[in-house]
């Protein structure tokens, strides 16, 4: 049953974004070992990237870039985890490294040659980061249960880094 409500997600995903024939010039690697994962990926553009690698779990995995140019990978390992990443807009890049259980991980860029790259190990933990302009760049780690890392920017050349550890 579950690995049908994620194939309805996944079709109601593309359903949604009025996405036709996949464009010839991106490319998805998506990656699952283990048992109970799901991905759901979409890319509308050109020249697009996207790799997602689960292993463990009851991982789930959202990856959507627009534009071109775009770069996305996703890791995760353990279980329950979750990451989403949605880029929009021209040479973007999104990181996103998970080891533990019930991590959640977002990424959120618009714009042009925006970086953003979360690494948590741990249990429980939440990051998000949302950028929007142009040349922003942030980081997050987080080592530990239970942390929580919000970062938002606007603007052009904003730098943010958060590194967080603890029990």
């Amino acid at each position: 049953m579950k690995r049908f409500l994620i194939a309805v997600s996944a079709a109601a995903l593309m359903t949604t974004m009025s996405i036709g024939a996949a464009s010839a010039q991106n490319r998805t690697v998506i990656s699952q070992y283990g048992r109970d994962n799901g991905v759901a990926a979409s890319q509308q553009g050109t020249r697009n990237e996207g790799r997602v690698e689960q292993n463990g779990r009851s991982h789930y995995a959202r990856a959507v870039q627009s534009g071109r140019d775009n770069f996305l990978r996703m890791n995760q390992g353990g279980t329950r985890n979750s990451a989403t990443t949605e880029q929009a807009g021209n040479n973007n890049l999104a990181v996103t490294g998970q080891e533990g259980r019930r991590l959640d991980a977002a990424i959120y860029q618009s714009g042009n040659g925006n970086i953003s790259g979360i690494a948590q190990i741990g249990n429980g933990s939440i990051a998000t980061t949302d950028q929007a302009g142009r040349n922003n760049t942030t980081g997050v780690i987080q080592v530990g249960n239970n942390q929580d890392a919000s970062v938002v920017q606007r603007g052009t050349g904003n730098i943010s880094v958060v590194i967080q550890g603890g029990p």
